[in-house]
């Protein structure tokens, strides 16, 4: 049934869409809380907080900052069915001068629920409200992630011009929306997800294998959700991105293929680098890669100084 899915077509009213879904953010409660604070050996300040998102869902995060006068920051977004991760996962990052800020996305394996009533879907995140785009599991994540920057942007120890992405797999996904839709200094995105994804519910990759098998056992139109998820596909996000965009993908890539968001990367017209690993499965550079990533910080950083 999969293989009569229709061609990849913007919606008509894809940036309208997107539009009103950051005039909804406006709707939001502006409700940032610090919970707990505390200093280690290795970091000046570390600071577990939480803020509200979108559908009145309480989204936690932490952050990883520097005393003193405002700085670079880098926003990082995890892998899919994963969490923020913990203070020393960031400690390179960290010691060249960026604070950190990490969220765990709603409904995976850190502190934040998704409560949402979704009117299609199941437990499986992807497929929460896939009849609807505007009720969409990941409209809602791409707002948790807007509401985020907006409120980074306001705290004192952020250079807020000097917002830096960082995302790996569906990290990387996210990182590419939002570098479409906010304005934002830098983008690191790694393997990216939710790119083509026709090509990715054809051959049930990664966590589309959800759509995929919902599709199957409810006997869905598959031209019907394809249509709805063509408004987060980031074939249509990329060629909105303005921020420098430093990127990877490994060739053996079954997850999110290489081919995919290199469809995505081609219509990107803003300064751009990509790293191909032709050894490299979801895992891209491993730690090759890492050490690429943190000279381009280093960089990033050492040239921020010279010009302040």
């Amino acid at each position: 049934m999969l293989d009569r899915l229709i061609p990849i077509k913007k919606p008509d009213d894809f940036d309208r869409f997107w539009q009103h879904a950051k005039q909804e953010l406006n709707h939001i409660p502006f409700r940032y809380h610090v919970i707990e604070t505390y200093r280690n050996e290795d970091f000046e300040e570390v600071q577990k907080f939480s803020y509200q998102g979108a559908k009145n869902e309480t989204i936690y995060g932490m952050q990883l900052i520097h005393e003193g006068i405002p700085r670079p920051t880098m926003v990082f977004f995890h892998g899919y069915g994963w969490h923020k991760g913990e203070p020393n996962d960031y400690l390179d990052y960290y010691q060249i001068g960026y604070n950190i800020v990490s969220i765990d996305i709603r409904g995976q394996k850190g502190l934040t629920k998704d409560r949402y009533p979704y009117h299609s879907g199941d437990e499986r995140l992807m497929t929460r409200g896939i009849m609807n785009p505007d009720e969409y599991y990941l409209k809602h994540v791409y707002q948790d992630s807007l509401q985020l920057i907006r409120i980074v942007k306001t705290l004192s120890y952020v250079e807020q011009k000097h917002i830096i992405l960082h995302g790996g797999s569906q990290g990387g996904g996210i990182v590419i929306a939002l570098a479409a839709l906010e304005d934002v200094a830098y983008v690191f995105a790694d393997v990216p997800s939710y790119t083509h994804f026709k090509g990715r519910l054809i051959g049930k990759h990664g966590s589309v294998r959800e759509i995929a098998d919902y599709i199957s056992e409810h006997h869905l139109d598959p031209d019907k959700i394809l249509d709805n998820l063509q408004y987060f596909d980031n074939i249509h996000f990329a060629p909105m991105i303005k921020a420098p965009i430093f990127s990877s993908v490994g060739l053996k890539d079954q997850i999110c293929p290489a081919e995919f968001f290199e469809m995505a990367y081609d219509t990107i017209t803003a300064k751009k680098v990509l790293f191909r690993y032709p050894e490299g499965g979801h895992e891209g550079g491993g730690a090759v890669h890492h050490q690429q990533k943190l000279k381009q910080s280093k960089e990033y950083y050492d040239e921020y100084e010279r010009t302040t």
